[in-house]
């Protein structure tokens, strides 16, 4: 489709045909008349967006005055007023004159579906922790299990859902609902890397209160390690980063250099780009170096 065909004066002549290309393109149908100032307004902003959008929406602008039939099928009672016709369907409509995030948020589920299921994924996370954080871990939990029930697929929900039982400390049910995905996918990553700091520590048997009270007492080289996989396996990074960076800075050859490998190990639970990853990296390298 060439630039000049994204935009096009709509009229009772062609409005069918311009309706039947809505069946493979979404078409904003814009009523509007020289008089009405938020028309004159918003018509740029609409303009330069769907040129952006480069042929993803089409835009049939309907002067109101001239075209009151059409107007009228339409059920326009202001202007302006925008109708978003997709498949030959109305799907949604606007009234008054709109910003452009609002015109973006508008079109982005038929312009670009993936990024508008992403950012409402997000919001639902966002939601889960606030209710987490007000005291409602039950409902959360039960949201997140019903979503990923109906779609499997979504990685971030699972993420959070594990995230929730591991810090409720149950531990087998986080690994039973992480093990329910066999391929390598990157929400789940550091989860997988938190299970493998706990399988180093197979056989310890002190909780992570007396591990602390234990190296706040007289650290030992045994209690800084153990302390610091079992925190970040706890999703207390930074205390688990400390305790290690203790360990390489007060016993670099203890177990053959272990705080090295055990501080890369503790990175690979944080997501990518973490700034908590990189401020350790930093100090790891000074202590090093």
């Amino acid at each position: 489709m060439q630039p000049n065909n994204y935009i096009i004066e709509a009229t009772e002549q062609n409005i069918q045909q311009i309706l039947e290309q809505s069946r493979q393109v979404p078409v904003i149908v814009d009523f509007w008349a020289s008089w009405c100032q938020p028309c004159q307004q918003m018509a740029p902003i609409l303009e330069r967006l769907v040129n952006e959008y480069q042929g993803k929406v089409i835009l049939a602008k309907v002067n109101a005055d001239e075209q009151q039939m059409l107007a009228s099928q339409f059920g326009v009672r202001s202007l302006p007023s925008l109708k978003l016709v997709y498949q030959g369907q109305l799907v949604s409509e606007l009234d008054g004159a709109q910003t452009e995030g609002a015109l973006r948020q508008w079109l982005a589920p038929v312009v670009d579906p993936e990024a508008a299921e992403q950012q409402q994924e997000e919001g639902f996370i966002e939601q889960i922790r606030m209710a987490i954080d007000a005291g409602h871990g039950e409902q959360a939990e039960a949201a997140l299990r019903q979503t990923l029930q109906q779609s499997p697929d979504k990685h971030a929900i699972r993420a959070m859902l594990v995230e929730f039982l591991l810090g409720e400390g149950r531990l087998d049910e986080a690994q039973s609902v992480l093990a329910e995905v066999t391929e390598d996918v990157e929400p789940l990553r550091p989860f997988r890397a938190r299970f493998a700091l706990l399988e180093k520590l197979e056989g310890e048997s002190r909780s992570l209160a007396e591990l602390r009270q234990r190296i706040s007492d007289e650290p030992n080289p045994e209690d800084l390690y153990a302390f610091g996989l079992q925190a970040a396996a706890a999703g207390q990074f930074q205390a688990g980063l400390e305790a290690l960076l203790q360990l390489l800075s007060e016993h670099r050859d203890f177990r053959d250099g272990i705080a090295r490998s055990a501080l890369l190990e503790v990175f690979e639970c944080l997501p990518k780009g973490d700034p908590l990853a990189s401020e350790y990296r930093r100090k790891m390298f000074n202590y090093l170096y």
